[in-house]
């Protein structure tokens, strides 16, 4: 399991004082970065493109402004050419978010679907969940 911590500022809440629902996309994808960078891939150097396929998010309980978050990154389902990233994302243990992303490789030259690297496939199988 990779961890990710959030705080919830003024930018990320909507007229209502919840969280607006796109912010969670936004940590997804900041999680999802840190993850590969802490790992030792680069979206900068990197010579193929991580590509979302799919999303599903689930919101279990308003999350607000100033909160702590931990956002918790896995992954589900790793095959061939896709993978599934599970996030979850809690505040002081409490579930406030269940979210998937299917996730494809493409080249960056030829914008073809690939194999997953096994660069990125090792690093990928470091925190795959049991739960399949």
């Amino acid at each position: 399991m990779y961890t990710y911590p959030i705080v919830v500022q003024f930018e990320d809440i909507d007229s209502y004082g919840i969280i607006h629902h796109p912010k969670v996309l936004y940590y997804m994808e900041r999680a999802r970065v840190n993850f590969f960078n802490d790992n030792g891939i680069s979206i900068k150097t990197e010579k193929n493109g991580l590509v979302l396929r799919n999303i599903n998010i689930q919101l279990k309980s308003q999350i607000l402004m100033f909160d702590t978050l931990i956002l918790e990154l896995t992954t589900k389902h790793i095959d061939t050419y896709r993978f599934t990233f599970h996030y979850e994302i809690k505040r002081s243990g409490k579930l406030m978010t269940v979210s998937e992303t299917e996730m494809v490789i493409i080249n960056l030259e030829t914008k073809k679907l690939i194999p997953i690297p096994e660069h990125i496939l090792k690093v990928l199988k470091q925190i795959q969940s049991d739960a399949q």
